[in-house]
């Protein structure tokens, strides 16, 4: 299952159409700023004798008023229902994230992990390393999480599928709260 599943954009959308996209946005991008203007469209569209129809289009196109249309903006046009995360996500086809330019990912602190270390002690009330899924509910209930929701909370962290939570999962598990 690991490197076959597509994200839902891939599902929905072809990866290879967002790129020939691309290309043809490139070529019509004469001087290669990563923006189209009204002249650059025009001259690119000479060919179809669009004239007038060309400067509309432009309209159209460019929702943000700058006089200039940005690649998100014409896949805007080609993929009207495209929802903004979707349009993010073919962005990131047509604009890889390159190695270096990679945000650094945040990580716990030596005393974040000791606090979390203290509250999972704390509700590892048979002191067994782990807790287990009432211990879980025990611990998470007075923060205005269901037990629904907990016992969702458990499956998701519960990552070896042993129906346990140890300390890493439960890390991982409170992670987002620390890290904002």
């Amino acid at each position: 299952m690991g490197g076959l599943s597509k994200s839902k954009t891939e599902a929905k959308y072809n990866k290879r159409e967002v790129l020939k996209l691309k290309e043809v946005f490139d070529d019509a991008d004469k001087d290669g700023s990563g923006e189209i203007e009204a002249n650059e469209l025009q001259h690119s569209l000479k060919k179809t004798n669009l004239g007038e129809e060309a400067v509309n289009m432009f309209k159209s196109m460019d929702r943000d008023g700058s006089k200039k249309i940005d690649f998100s903006e014409y896949l805007r046009v080609y993929y009207r229902y495209a929802a903004t995360e979707e349009i993010k996500e073919m962005m990131l086809w047509a604009y890889p994230i390159k190695e270096e330019r990679k945000v650094e990912v945040k990580t716990l602190s030596e005393e974040q992990k000791a606090e979390i270390k203290s509250i999972f002690v704390l509700y590892d009330t048979n002191n067994n390393g782990t807790l287990e899924k009432k211990e879980l509910i025990d611990a998470l209930s007075a923060t205005g999480y269901d037990d629904d929701e907990i016992e969702e909370m458990f499956e998701d962290f519960d990552q070896d599928g042993d129906n346990e939570i140890d300390f890493e999962e439960f890390c991982k598990m409170l992670e987002s709260s620390y890290l904002r």
